[in-house]
């Protein structure tokens, strides 16, 4: 977060709170699993298979290995593209892609596909092969933030932990929206949130004068 300019920081807050939205709809479609927070799906995982309840270990072992697919082509749209917009607009292509296939009776690919647009939202601050900020997962920006605080108060940047508390903030917001979203349109609401990365994908393009 030190390294990168402040309209990246909004750009980075505004994705962190469509990841919220995004992982509050597939959170509640599918009855307590994650397109995004792959720590949770994990540990599910894992308690689930020590009961023997096969079909749901299954279930989130499917999710982390399609978030991890997303991920994989993320990165490499990413070095093949060379530009943070090539990204953007594969995340913007998955979510449509999951909107349509969702609403036509498939929405476990349609959820698939969210948890793929998750895994290659993270590509979006790559920098030298590494994520520079981490946009659908928080527990290492909270502890980021706690630990600037602390450099605040002992002569470290002032202002630095509260960038890393704007993503929190931003990713909670927006799993709210979400939640709230989802209890009144249903999958249609994945329309809303494809449109919605659209839109700022294009205004990124604008203001980096780089619409790919």
């Amino acid at each position: 977060m030190r390294s990168i300019r402040r309209r990246e920081v909004v750009l980075a807050a505004v994705l962190s709170m469509i990841a919220g939205f995004i992982d509050a709809v597939g959170f509640v479609h599918l009855g307590g699993y994650f397109v995004s927070f792959m720590s949770g799906n994990t540990t599910q995982m894992s308690a689930d298979a020590s009961l023997h309840i096969w079909s749901s270990a299954g279930k989130a072992a499917g999710l982390v290995g399609t978030f991890f697919a997303g991920v994989v082509l993320g990165a490499a749209v990413s070095r093949v593209g060379r530009s943070r917009m090539s990204v953007l607009w594969l995340v913007c292509a998955l979510l449509l892609l999951a909107a349509i296939v969702g609403n036509n009776g498939a929405d476990i690919a349609g959820m698939l596909l969210l948890c793929a647009a998750m895994g290659a939202m993270n590509s979006v601050f790559q920098r030298d092969g590494e994520v520079a900020v981490g946009l659908t997962y928080m527990t290492g920006t909270l502890v980021k933030s706690g630990q600037r605080l602390i450099d605040a108060f002992t002569g470290g940047d002032r202002t630095l932990w509260l960038r890393h508390l704007l993503l929190w903030f931003a990713l909670a917001v927006g799993g709210f929206g979400g939640a709230l979203a989802y209890h009144h349109l249903g999958l249609h609401v994945l329309w809303l949130t494809a449109a919605v990365a659209g839109l700022v994908t294009v205004i990124t393009g604008l203001v980096r004068g780089q619409l790919w």
